[in-house]
């Protein structure tokens, strides 16, 4: 006996390693449009009685092809142009990763980005959009949230003077959180290919910039072994 589309049931394996259903149709692809669901996802359909990225499945193909055209592209800044057209050495001493290059070095780092203005509340990078390029907040507060198992949850706050997008554009893969806008947000863009340019025109300072970011990613990577080691001895039991 065949089941009719909207008789059948799904269950789907989401980001945070839970299944969740059986649920109906209908509701899958709520969670689609929700961004719950994504190609990537596994779903399990009772029609087919096995797992399935999601994007394999004809009930799912047009709502997720119609979200990733809406939602998964970054939105259009309120402005884009070159950043040497407006951005000044003087606002990118503000960050520590670029204290030790000099005058000459930053206008020619200037003249590889683009700046952009993002309005309060607007996405600056999406989760599962490319990792192609890094951002620097040039002013303005930002977000890191993911949501899972439906819930909206704040990862960290990123003020002026940091980076942002710097692992995913190194590793070449997804972004792995969504960055909104807390505030209106001027930030500089550099992207993966203007970084590689960089690097083949400026080898010097595309030498000291690396150094730099790389820097930056060992001290958050011992910040954060850090706090699970205090989670971890938060946790223990004294018996």
């Amino acid at each position: 006996m065949t089941l009719d589309s909207e008789e059948i049931h799904y269950k789907v394996w989401a980001s945070d390693n839970v299944v969740y259903g059986p649920v109906l149709l209908v509701t899958l692809l709520e969670w689609v449009a929700d961004g719950r669901v994504t190609p990537s996802t596994w779903v399990f359909s009772e029609e087919v009685n096995s797992w399935k990225p999601a994007k394999t499945l004809p009930a799912l193909g047009d709502a997720l092809a119609n979200y990733h055209a809406s939602q998964a592209p970054l939105p259009k800044p309120t402005k884009l142009g070159q950043a040497s057209d407006s951005i000044t050495v003087e606002q990118l001493r503000q960050f520590d990763q670029l204290a030790g290059l000099g005058q000459a070095e930053l206008k020619q780092f200037i003249s590889h980005c683009t700046v952009m203005e993002i309005e309060e509340g607007g996405i600056i990078m999406k989760k599962g959009s490319p990792g192609n390029g890094l951002y620097m907040i040039l002013s303005g507060d930002t977000r890191v949230r993911i949501i899972a198992a439906g819930q909206d949850t704040t990862l960290a706050t990123i003020k002026a003077g940091n980076f942002i997008g710097e692992v995913a554009m190194f590793s070449q893969t997804q972004r792995s959180a969504d960055v909104l806008a807390l505030t209106r947000c001027q930030l500089l863009f550099m992207s993966a290919e203007a970084f590689r340019g960089m690097m083949e025109t400026e080898p010097k300072l595309a030498s000291a910039v690396l150094f730099a970011l790389g820097h930056m990613m060992a001290e958050r990577m011992v910040a954060g072994n850090d706090r699970l080691q205090i989670k971890a001895s938060s946790d223990f039991l004294w018996l």
